[in-house]
């Protein structure tokens, strides 16, 4: 499974620079961050442990700012590097994301998304339960991905990075975890953990 986490990551990872370099794309400073982090992990193979833990933070410190951001903590809507600014201009982009029958569900998902990435990104920050967050981020990170590119199409689904990230996740989740064995009080063997 890491080989095929590692192998979507470099598929996004060229997609976002060719979308950059080709097709005028755009990415602000942190988005940019993250995804040279993930491309550093990819290219690693996700071999190592360091990486995957900055991988796995950063993943949880976006999720975090995107939750801030739609509370106003960045500013005001309209604000330079402000997404949403207000709760309210987030349940306006998130009516935007779902088909049309479904609009009027759009301050239920909103509070759904925002309960998500709360728990998901506090819970990849500190580490809590890395086997289960981080393939419930990467499937999290999936479905924004299909709503955007279907509502508002690849760029601004691309501006986000929304792929590199979900296969950043993705990779983390697939990783080789290591665990302690102690046969004695003086014996610490570090033998892989269950895949």
């Amino acid at each position: 499974m890491r080989t095929v986490a590692v192998g979507l990551a470099c598929a996004a990872l060229v997609t976002e620079i060719v979308w950059l370099l080709f097709f005028d794309g755009a990415l602000g400073w942190i988005t940019a961050t993250a995804v040279v982090i993930v491309a550093v992990h990819a290219i690693t193979f996700a071999r190592f442990h360091f990486v995957r833990v900055v991988v796995r933070v950063v993943l949880g410190l976006l999720l975090l700012g995107s939750v801030a951001d739609r509370f106003g903590l960045f500013g005001a809507p309209g604000g330079s590097g402000v997404s949403w600014g207000s709760f309210d201009a987030f349940i306006d982009y998130t009516r935007t994301l779902l088909p049309g029958f479904a609009s009027g569900l759009a301050g239920a998902a909103a509070i759904a998304a925002t309960v998500l990435e709360v728990v998901l990104g506090v819970a990849l920050v500190l580490g809590v339960l890395p086997r289960i967050t981080a393939p419930c981020t990467a499937g999290l990170l999936c479905l924004f991905m299909l709503a955007m590119w279907t509502a508002l199409g690849f760029a601004e689904m691309s501006a986000y990075a929304v792929p590199v990230l979900a296969a950043g996740a993705a990779m983390v989740a697939t990783a080789e975890w290591r665990s302690v064995v102690r046969s004695s009080a003086g014996d610490h063997r570090v033998v892989p953990g269950p895949a």
